[in-house]
């Protein structure tokens, strides 16, 4: 079944528009998150950030390079859902997941809201670029899995490197 809302969408020439615009925007939060873990990280957390950082910027450079590719898109939202669900952590704790390090303090439910709209619109944008649905369904479980795994690292974080400072 085709969704006849999406025809004008589904042009090849607005969807290449689409994803320059989403890989540009997300490109930006990517590039400010790996600044602020990089040279401001949060002290508990030092290595980790800059380790973090390291594939942030490798990420922004994928999705820069392969943002015509549905492949990317379906790797990129699951990486959201994990993100997504480190969040989730520090925000069930209220403390901070200072996701952009320590040099903005901005809000975890933020991070989080940002998290799930970079994961939708990534399997968006993989369904306009003709992902077939079966990838998008596994995705999507993949995404919520992949949540439980970043909650998961995260109490890990919290158990073995907060608690024990």
């Amino acid at each position: 079944m085709k969704l006849r809302n999406f025809k004008s969408v589904s042009k090849p020439s607005v969807v290449k528009r689409i994803a320059l615009i989403f890989s540009v925007l997300i490109g930006i939060v990517l590039a400010i998150a790996a600044w602020g873990k990089f040279f401001y990280p949060a002290e508990f957390v030092k290595t980790l950030d800059q380790w973090v950082s390291l594939f942030e910027v490798a990420f922004l450079v994928a999705i820069i390079i392969f943002r015509k590719h549905w492949g990317l898109w379906l790797f990129a939202a699951v990486i959201f859902g994990g993100w997504s669900g480190y969040a989730i952590y520090w925000c069930c704790l209220q403390l901070p997941c200072n996701c952009m390090g320590a040099m903005l303090d901005i809000p975890t439910p933020l991070s989080i809201a940002v998290d799930i709209f970079f994961c939708a619109a990534s399997l968006f944008l993989a369904f306009l670029q003709g992902a077939k649905r079966s990838w998008i369904y596994f995705s999507v479980l993949s995404c919520f899995m992949a949540g439980l795994v970043g909650y998961a690292f995260a109490d890990w974080v919290y158990q073995n490197v907060v608690v024990r400072m």
